[in-house]
């Protein structure tokens, strides 16, 4: 019907990101970003492991396209010192990420993903006050369908 429990997998994946986004507000948005990075780090590192040399290069350029065009698109660098830092750190990981793929190099992805991962989980402790963290369920979700379909 879809072809392959893979193209199902991403489907899935696609639908529950784009659902989750619609009534996202701006934390939230920035959340899901963190989550889709991780969720990408994560399958290009499955893939590596696995030798799937063409799933490793989707998985680095969705993980390398949400690091550039989402997280250091969204940094207000004029906002003072902590925006530029951020801009330097989305940078920094944006660049590890194509040594990572072009290296094949499961240490370097592992270092994005920390550096993601501690600024996640420092973005979801400054939820807005009433506003619920952003949620990486469908990530999570996504990760466990592509686990189903491999």
């Amino acid at each position: 019907m879809f072809g392959s429990a893979l193209h199902a997998s991403a489907a899935y994946r696609r639908l529950a990101i784009e659902s989750a986004a619609l009534g996202a507000d701006r934390h939230q948005l920035i959340g899901l970003l963190f989550a889709g990075v991780l969720s990408a780090i994560g399958q290009a590192r499955q893939a590596l492991a696995q030798g799937d040399m063409l799933a490793k290069a989707e998985a680095s350029s969705r993980a390398s396209r949400l690091v550039s065009e989402g997280l250091l698109a969204a940094v207000d660098r004029s906002s003072g010192a902590l925006g530029e830092q951020l801009y330097q750190l989305w940078d920094y990981c944006g660049r590890r990420l194509l040594v990572a793929h072009l290296k094949k190099d499961d240490r370097i992805y592992e270092e994005v993903a920390q550096l993601v991962g501690r600024v996640s989980e420092a973005w979801a402790q400054i939820a807005p006050q009433g506003a619920p963290a952003a949620s990486a369920a469908p990530a999570a979700g996504a990760a466990a369908a592509d686990r189903r379909a491999a």
